[in-house]
């Protein structure tokens, strides 16, 4: 064999080693794995009748249906009633004689508030800072003195609300023209004032060391044109200082005729000898008309359990002393105000132990509702029941009759409630 053959056959063999070393390279780490497609097995049905296949082997679990409570019940028993809702009580915000809404204008302590010669708002004093104030209908307040007068007791305003008498812990008095911001210094013996209808004049009790010295008296309100009514004497506690709105009366004398019932003495400005009319009770207070021709007023007796008992009476010197008409509620009659001559609103305790009247006190933390009174007529209606406790000390109502106000027996705060 020649060497050219001998390279011819050995270029051979590399050629075929080298393709035998590529399809082993190709066929470890190149090739495609190609994996079968999966089997489909369709389910077969169960034959019929047969029972369906168990919760859990190859069947989603089966749910319960929800348990009949009414299907669970005895033959023949009815059915079960559903509970009734019972809707609360329905809170109005005007007084139409159910439980009714009520706003606080004031939260400060106030003292003898009054209503406004626009008959609409208030003008009160305020025992915190010693300022007067005017307060309306919306809880707005304004100074209505720019003045402070600390430490004041009790206020007594004139019809005008231009002046008032003030009163003082150490029994001085003074009287103030807030329009001329003047004051006059008033004799300390002097007690339980009143203003005549024009505001010009002032009547009260003289209470001088001598009682034979002690009279019921008249002033101009600079303190001069002093004038003596009627002799007072010993009779202090039973003489109730008044100016009518008629002018008839500056006082009312209250006589103890036996234990249930008493005399009353109307006092004029001139000696007049009017008619008296009587009384079933004692303690006797009073509330005038705004023409004086009608009174409320309050007494207690056995027959109420000691508890005051509300009248009304004719007072015009004509009919002085009748018609007198029990109204039967328990109540005071400085817990009323008049709306007009014919119409009147009383604050009246829920319930009172027995004995109140001996002690009114007892009555201090009792919640009132309020009652309108036809005077004529004697009929009464639960004009609201306060939707929270309330004690009055007060009433005040607006010139158009759509506002009561009140002050508040233990704060002295004021409120109000839609007529």
């Amino acid at each position: 064999m020649s060497d050219r053959t001998k390279k011819f056959l050995l270029i051979i063999v590399f050629i075929v080693a080298i393709l035998l070393l590529a399809f082993a390279l190709y066929y470890l780490f190149f090739r495609q794995i190609i994996t079968p497609p999966p089997v489909v097995v369709t389910p077969t049905p169960p034959p019929s009748g047969l029972p369906p296949v168990a919760p859990g082997v190859n069947a989603p679990p089966t749910i319960p249906p929800l348990l009949n409570i009414q299907a669970g019940l005895p033959t023949g028993l009815p059915a079960v009633p559903p509970t009734p809702i019972v809707p609360g009580p329905e809170i109005s915000f005007q007084a139409k004689g159910g439980i009714t809404s009520f706003q606080t204008l004031e939260t400060d302590n106030t003292k003898n508030a009054t209503l406004a010669p626009n008959g609409r708002d208030l003008n009160y004093y305020d025992a915190a800072n010693g300022f007067f104030y005017t307060l309306t209908p919306d809880g707005q307040k304004k100074l209505f003195s720019a003045t402070p007068f600390p430490n004041v007791q009790n206020v007594t305003w004139s019809p005008n609300n231009q002046k008032a008498v003030m009163e003082y812990p150490d029994g001085s008095k003074i009287i103030y023209d807030f329009s001329q911001q003047k004051s006059i210094t008033l004799p300390s013996q002097w007690k339980d004032f009143t203003f005549s209808n024009d505001s010009s004049q002032i009547g009260f009790k003289d209470m001088r060391l001598d009682p034979e010295n002690r009279y019921i008296a008249v002033a101009d309100t600079n303190g001069t044109n002093y004038k003596q009514i009627e002799l007072l004497g010993t009779e202090d506690q039973n003489v109730h200082i008044s100016w009518a709105p008629n002018n008839q009366y500056i006082a009312m004398f209250s006589s103890s005729t036996d234990a249930a019932r008493a005399d009353i003495y109307p006092i004029g400005f001139n000696g007049e000898n009017f008619t008296k009319f009587q009384v079933e009770g004692r303690d006797f207070r009073f509330a005038w008309s705004p023409t004086g021709n009608t009174m409320l007023y309050s007494v207690y007796n056995a027959a109420s359990n000691y508890n005051p008992s509300l009248w009304a009476v004719n007072t015009g010197p004509s009919l002085l002393g009748t018609g007198r008409t029990n109204l039967d509620l328990q109540t005071w009659a400085d817990k009323c105000t008049y709306a007009s001559n014919s119409t009147a609103y009383c604050a009246v305790p829920r319930q009172l132990d027995l004995g109140s009247g001996f002690r009114p006190d007892f009555a201090d933390n009792t919640p009132d509702d309020f009652y309108k009174i036809n005077i004529l007529t004697g009929a009464k209606e639960l004009t609201a029941q306060p939707i929270f406790p309330t004690t009055v000390d007060s009433l005040i109502v607006s010139q158009d009759g759509k506002t009561l106000y009140w002050t508040e027996k233990n704060t002295g705060q004021i409120k109000k409630i839609n007529l």
